[in-house]
């Protein structure tokens, strides 16, 4: 073997790895990580690189954090309770408003009942302009009548009462004006149609019965008068003024 190409043979190789070695030397020094290289090496870094550093390499920032997140996972889970306990409470608050609304008549409600149709009666009219016919007063609808309907009504148990379509609240009223029916103001004539929303069957027993509001009527003529029980219907809601000048909820303590 010629010792020339032997030499040159070994220095292709020698060199190549001496170079590994020194370059593993390079690398290994430069991951020989202390607190102050670490420090330095942190200078060069960004901001918030800064920030995933510490927390990934130094423990007591991990910890910090870990309390932190603790906290705040803590806090949320009190702020989740006190909010359902608030959902809780302005379910009871609304659904007591409701409730209220339905009772002072403010709101739309569907529901079963009665219907009640009171007209003049047809035995009693005129022949036309000009007729010397008498006409009795108990032969006309008068605000008394649909009063007393109305007043029977609550009585046997209905929850809900309007008159043409005019629902009856807490400060409605009932009176004639000439031939007409002022109801809340506002201007019926006959056919009256009162509807109430109830238990029909104890309704009807209630209107029904010997001696009442419907049985005076009928006396002067039984086509004056007409009730049936529905199903179901809908009140619109009071649509009257509700503005109390006088009237103010008592202040506490007195």
């Amino acid at each position: 073997m010629n010792p020339f190409v032997a030499k040159i043979d070994k220095q292709s190789w020698v060199v190549p790895v001496s170079c590994m070695c020194l370059v593993l030397g390079f690398m290994l020094c430069m991951a020989w990580v202390t607190q102050s290289t670490r420090t330095s090496r942190q200078n060069y870094l960004p901001a918030d690189q800064k920030i995933r550093v510490n927390e990934n390499v130094d423990v007591d920032a991990y910890e910090k954090m870990s309390a932190e997140v603790a906290k705040l996972q803590a806090e949320k889970t009190r702020l989740e309770k006190a909010l359902s306990s608030h959902d809780g409470q302005s379910k009871v608050l609304n659904d007591s408003l409701q409730e209220l609304k339905v009772f002072a008549g403010m709101t739309p409600v569907t529901g079963p009942g009665v219907v009640v149709t009171l007209r003049d009666s047809p035995k009693y009219a005129g022949t036309g302009y000009g007729s010397t016919m008498m006409i009795s007063p108990d032969a006309t609808i008068h605000d008394v009548d649909a009063l007393k309907v109305c007043n029977e009504l609550v009585a046997a148990g209905a929850e809900a009462v309007s008159v043409n379509n005019l629902r009856m609240a807490g400060n409605s009223s009932l009176r004639c004006v000439g031939n007409t029916i002022l109801v809340n103001d506002v201007k019926i004539s006959s056919p009256v149609v009162v509807r109430a929303i109830g238990d029909p069957v104890t309704i009807m027993g209630a209107m029904n019965m010997p001696g009442g509001v419907l049985a005076e009527i009928r006396q002067m003529d039984p086509n004056m008068v007409q009730i049936e029980a529905v199903k179901s219907q809908e009140l619109p809601a009071f649509v009257g003024n509700t503005t109390r000048k006088f009237a103010k909820p008592p202040k506490e303590g007195k």
